[in-house]
C-alpha cells in the first residue's frame, strides 16, 4: 500500500510537472503571438497609411496655437477623427521633422497621416491657397466632364480626393494608356530626348 501511495504520488507529480510545462509554454505561446501582432499593426500604422475614411469624407477645422506640442496635435486629430493612432501619428511627426505652423487648417478624413503632417508643415495661408487651387482644379474638371488621372504627376492625392468628392472619374490608368500609346509615335521620342540634359 506505500508502494502504492509512493507510485501515486510520482505519476501525480509528473502529470503535474508536464500540465505546468505545457501552460507556460501556451502562455509564451500567446505572449509572442500577441506582441508580433502588435509590431506588425503598429508598423503598419506607420509605414501603411490609410486615411480614417474613403473619400470625399469629413472636413474639420483644426486650430493649432503658437508653441503646440506634436503629442497635444495628436490628441486634438484623433478626438476629431482625423488619425486612428496618435503614436504612429507622432513618431510620423518626428521621423519627417515635421514643423508645426499654428493657425487654422482644413482638414478631412479622407486624408492620410502623411498628407495631413504635409498640411501642418506648411504655412496655414499657403495650405488654404493650395486647397482652393485643387478644388478650383477639380471644379472645372467636373463642368468639361474631364476624367483625372490620380497617378499623374501633375496631380496629387489631395486633389484626387477633391475630385472624386465633387463626383468627377479618377481614373488611374488615363496616362498609362495615353504613355503606350505615344511610346511609339515620332513626338513622343523627340519629346523624351529635348527633356534629356
Amino acid at each position: 500500500m506505500k508502494d502504492d501511495r509512493s507510485a501515486l504520488a510520482k505519476v501525480t507529480g509528473l502529470l503535474g510537472g508536464i500540465a505546468g510545462r505545457v501552460i507556460i509554454a501556451a502562455l509564451l505561446l500567446l505572449v509572442t503571438f500577441e506582441g508580433l501582432s502588435f509590431c506588425f499593426d503598429f508598423g503598419h500604422d506607420i509605414f501603411y497609411q490609410q486615411p480614417v475614411e474613403a473619400a470625399p469624407g469629413t472636413d474639420h477645422v483644426v486650430t493649432l496655437e503658437d508653441g503646440v506640442t506634436m503629442d497635444s496635435v495628436a490628441d486634438q486629430l484623433e478626438e476629431e477623427g482625423l488619425i486612428r493612432n496618435k503614436t504612429a501619428f507622432v513618431i510620423q511627426g518626428e521621423l519627417y521633422k515635421i514643423n508645426l505652423y499654428p493657425g487654422d487648417y482644413t482638414l478631412n478624413t479622407s486624408m492620410t497621416t502623411g498628407e495631413i503632417l504635409t498640411a501642418l508643415n506648411t504655412d496655414p495661408e499657403e495650405y488654404a491657397a493650395k486647397v482652393k487651387a485643387s478644388e478650383a482644379a477639380a471644379a472645372e474638371a467636373a463642368e468639361d466632364g474631364d476624367v483625372i488621372d490620380a497617378g499623374s504627376d501633375l496631380v496629387d492625392e489631395e486633389q484626387a480626393a477633391a475630385a472624386a468628392g465633387a463626383g468627377i472619374e479618377v481614373s488611374t490608368e488615363a496616362v498609362s494608356a495615353e504613355a503606350a500609346e505615344n511610346a511609339g509615335t515620332p513626338e513622343s521620342s523627340a519629346e523624351a530626348d529635348s527633356n534629356e540634359p
